[in-house]
Parts: structure tokens; C-alpha cells; sequence
């Protein structure tokens, strides 16, 4: 286990009314604190049905606590898919130090689970309300690949513009850290909607997250989504169908280009309400003879069968 994080312990008492809750599985209680199992190494909700003895057991605040001591999601009562509140505090309560220090190593870091099934369901079921969309690309007509997707309008649905707004204030810091490393003239806004008037002026106005659709045959070329001159290094896909229910195939992959290397290819898991965060364009990456600039590329595999839906977050908008 990791002796990085310094856990507090709460007070006694508060200790044991939440050892109360875990002996009654009480799910009331999922969300307000996790528990820890020593012997396992694993993490759970209060209202897992496993049977830890109390001396192999402390409590953390947040998820984010527990995972940085080192513990990993129960695979029996999956705590790493419980939601907790609205979309700005799913946002606040992922581990942020984590995905910066994965999205600096690999270019990518899976953020876990932010948009519950009555999220997704509700995306993929205002697919076709056609008020809702500025336009719909046919992947074909253009050499993209097969299936299709849709720009959402301006203002985006309420969920779809708080987690626009909520997730560019948590990469912000991040990508004038890149731009910093690789020498750029620019500062990014902490606020998206100044970004946005950013964007504005150069003259991308169109706002650009959309909502991909894949049937059976279909995937999606390895590319980068630019707009314009004005590009926010970091972009995120969120997950709509369950792999393996909703449809087989339909992989999301990514490739990397290092200067004198050749191309690393990459998939990240995903699961239904799950997102990941992933370099658009270019990335630094520190090496013998300096910072480097990798070029990054991402796509979708085939689909061998059934729908698969995404939801992506981009916060440039288009020209």
C-alpha cells in the first residue's frame, strides 16, 4: 500500500455508526463515506455484501482518498460506478491529480464513471429530436468511416453544457502546463465561457459536442478534431451503450507518433457512463534531449454487432 496520503480518521463514534451501516448493508449510507478492506486491498460501499472483519477495516471521505492510499474498486459491489449528486459534484470528486499524471505519461486517463443509465438513456433517446442538433455528419460522405454523428446546438441540453463547463475548469491548469513545456504564447482561461469568447474572435463560433452513433460495420478513422486555429489540447469521450450488451466490437483507440519512434497504438476500456480524457493534437513529453511533441490520434474500431452511442466533449468550438 502506498504511504503517501496521511488518512484522518473521524472520530470514534462516527467510526462506529459506519461500521453499523456496513454490518446492515445499509445503502443509504453508499456515497457518504468507502470502506477499506486491509486484507483484500479493495474498497467498498457500505452496502457490500462482503463480510470484512472489523480490524482489517478504516473509512475514507472520498473515493479519491481511498485510491490514492492504494485500494482498488470492489469488484462485487463496483463502488468506482456509484454516483454521488449532480454533474459538478461527480466532477469535483475524480481523482484530478491522477488523470493529470496519466494524461502527462500517456496522453489519456479514464476518469471512471460520470453520467448515470437515466443519462445515457435520455442522450441516446433524444438522438433524433432534431431542435436539439446544429447539423448530422455522415461519416461515408466525407471518408471518416461509416455511422454518423450530431453537433448539438447552442445551448447545448443542460447536462451536456455542465459537463462542457465543469471538466474544461478541471484541464485548464493541465493544458497551460503543455502549453508552457512546449513553448507556446498562450494562456487558457479558467472560465469556459471566456475561452469560448476566445474562440469567438478567431472566429469559431459553432459549438462542437456532439453524439456519436455506430451501428453493425460501422467505425470511425484515426484522427484529431480540429476546427480551427484556436484548439484546447484535451478533449473527453463519455460512453453511452455497455460493451458486451449493447454492442460487441467498437473498441476506442488511440495512436501515438514520438519523434525518431514508430506509432504506439492504445485502447481504453469503457463502460457505459464512463468518460476519458485524451491530447487532441500535440502533447509534451519529456525525453533525453528535451521535450518532445507527440502527436496523438484517436478512433473507433469496428462494431460487430448491435449500437454504440458516445457522447463527445470537445471545448474549442468550429469555424
Amino acid at each position: 500500500m502506498s504511504a503517501s496520503l496521511r488518512l484522518v480518521h473521524p472520530p470514534e463514534d462516527l467510526d462506529s455508526e459506519r461500521w453499523d451501516a456496513v454490518l446492515r448493508r445499509d445503502a443509504s449510507a453508499d456515497g457518504t463515506f468507502w470502506t477499506c478492506v486491509k486484507t483484500t486491498g479493495v474498497y467498498c460501499l457500505p452496502s457490500c455484501s462482503g463480510r470484512p472483519k472489523r480490524e482489517n477495516v478504516f473509512f475514507t471521505e472520498t473515493r479519491a482518498e481511498a485510491e490514492a492510499a492504494g485500494f482498488r474498486p470492489c469488484k462485487r459491489c463496483r463502488p468506482d460506478r456509484f454516483l454521488i449528486g449532480g454533474v459538478k459534484d461527480r466532477i469535483d470528486e475524480l481523482d484530478w491529480g491522477r488523470a493529470h499524471d496519466a494524461l502527462n505519461t500517456n496522453g489519456w486517463a479514464a476518469l471512471g464513471r460520470l453520467l448515470s443509465d437515466e443519462d445515457c438513456a435520455g442522450l441516446i433517446n433524444a438522438y433524433e429530436e432534431d431542435a436539439l442538433y446544429r447539423s448530422r455528419v455522415v461519416m461515408r460522405r466525407h471518408g471518416f468511416g461509416e455511422g454518423e454523428y450530431r453537433y448539438f446546438a447552442d445551448p447545448a441540453p443542460q447536462l451536456v453544457s455542465d459537463l462542457r463547463t465543469g471538466l474544461y475548469e478541471k484541464l485548464a491548469p493541465l493544458a497551460n502546463e503543455w502549453a508552457k513545456a512546449l513553448k507556446q504564447d498562450r494562456t487558457y482561461p479558467h472560465d469556459h465561457a471566456a475561452y469560448r469568447r476566445r474562440c469567438a474572435k478567431a472566429g469559431q463560433k459553432r459549438p462542437t459536442p456532439l453524439i456519436l452513433k455506430y451501428g453493425p460495420g460501422d467505425y470511425n478513422r484515426l484522427h484529431q478534431d480540429l476546427y480551427g486555429g484556436e484548439v484546447f489540447p484535451i478533449q473527453i469521450a463519455i460512453l453511452l451503450s455497455q460493451p458486451g450488451r449493447d454492442f460487441e466490437g467498437g473498441e476506442f483507440v488511440m495512436t501515438e507518433q514520438t519523434p525518431r519512434r514508430q506509432s504506439r497504438a492504445m485502447v481504453a476500456p469503457l463502460e457505459k457512463g464512463s468518460a476519458i480524457a485524451f491530447a487532441v493534437n500535440e502533447r509534451p513529453l519529456e525525453g533525453a534531449r528535451g521535450t518532445y511533441r507527440v502527436k496523438m490520434r484517436h478512433g473507433v474500431s469496428e462494431v460487430r454487432s448491435g449500437a454504440r452511442y458516445c457522447l463527445g466533449v470537445i471545448f474549442h468550438d468550429a469555424a
